[in-house]
């Protein structure tokens, strides 16, 4: 897929140049000024039309993974599948340097890198609820790659604190992490790796679902109150983007924990809360302002989208606070 972006991308730019250099050359009418003009026009195209072509916030709400056995994991499956998707099938543009045409982008990198955010949380979480043989690979394979997936989205080819200093890429280092989570999925099938489907465990991971959307909440009402004053705001769509990122991330995480945990989540009577707050997650994922305004909480003109995209953050970090309270035992209303 990502070989035929690349050379869909050539195409329409060799034909937008042949057609700009033929505009020029009328109007210059010589070659070499044509050429000249013609490429100068090339420059100019080249980010706009490129970052377009290359563009893809995928808001897939959901993928089915109904062929895994009993004893894996969805939630595991989701995590290596998103990996796959947005740094294979997609183009992991967080880290590309300025030659690319997708160099220009911010939107899709901020919502990716959102994506893997989420991801590492909740494969984190995931990992302390796991057992396997004592000292085996197959438990490594899982903490390992919770480790990697909280490496910086933004390295290419040198350390983001040394320049100098060569480092992996990013890309590279979600695709170990993929690796070790398919291969601990594998682990599951083989029963060498296997966890307690209880409520304890459904607690533990759900309460980094939680501690990721109140992250979320927090960096929006930062920039409300930063940015909500000023004529406009630059950085809305930096922040609208890469906190809508990870709740797309947790949105289909609670889907697919939805389906590992479905007997504790029925016998706890809870199915349904967990339902409404993955549709207001999914609300929230599919919100697509064509420009991200960060306007002034009382101003009757201009909208304010990230304090819409933290309302239904806000709702489903709300339902799965109650759904954990439940799941402890505690009593609502307990001080």
């Amino acid at each position: 897929m990502l070989k035929e972006k690349l050379l869909h991308f050539i195409k329409k730019m060799k034909q937008m140049f042949l057609s700009g250099t033929e505009m020029i050359k009328k109007a210059f009418n010589s070659w070499p000024k044509a050429f000249i003009g013609g490429f100068a026009f090339l420059i100019l195209a080249y980010y706009p039309l490129g970052g377009k072509i290359s563009e893809n916030i995928d808001k897939t709400a959901d993928y089915d993974f109904s062929s895994l056995s009993a004893e894996q994991s969805q939630t595991v499956e989701l995590a290596a599948f998103l990996i796959n998707r947005e740094v294979n099938e997609n183009m992991w543009t967080a880290n590309l340097p300025f030659f690319f045409p997708a160099y220009s982008l911010d939107n899709m990198p901020n919502f990716q890198t959102g994506i893997i955010q989420s991801l590492a949380k909740v494969v984190k979480a995931l990992s302390l609820q796991v057992q396997c043989a004592d000292d085996t690979k197959e438990e490594k394979n899982i903490k390992s790659a919770a480790a990697l997936l909280k490496y910086p989205a933004n390295v290419w080819l040198f350390h983001p604190d040394n320049k100098l200093k060569m480092a992996p890429s990013s890309s590279a280092q979600y695709k170990k992490a993929r690796k070790k989570l398919k291969d601990f999925n594998i682990a599951l099938k083989e029963e060498k790796c296997f966890w307690v489907r209880g409520k304890e465990s459904l607690y533990k991971i759900n309460e980094a679902v939680i501690k990721g959307l109140s992250k979320a909440v927090s960096d929006i009402e930062d920039e409300v109150r930063e940015g909500s004053n000023r004529w406009t705001d630059t950085k809305a769509d930096d922040v609208f983007y890469l906190n809508q990122g990870r709740v797309y991330g947790y949105m289909l995480v609670l889907k697919k924990l939805g389906r590992d945990y479905k007997q504790v989540l029925m016998s706890e009577e809870l199915y349904q809360d967990w339902t409404v707050a993955t549709r207001a997650l999914q609300n929230a994922a599919e919100m697509m302002p064509e420009i991200v305004v960060n306007g002034k909480i009382d101003d009757s003109l201009k909208p304010n989208h990230l304090m819409n995209l933290g309302y239904y953050i806000i709702k489903a970090e709300n339902i799965l606070t109650k759904i954990n309270i439940k799941l402890s035992g505690e009593s609502e209303n307990a001080n």
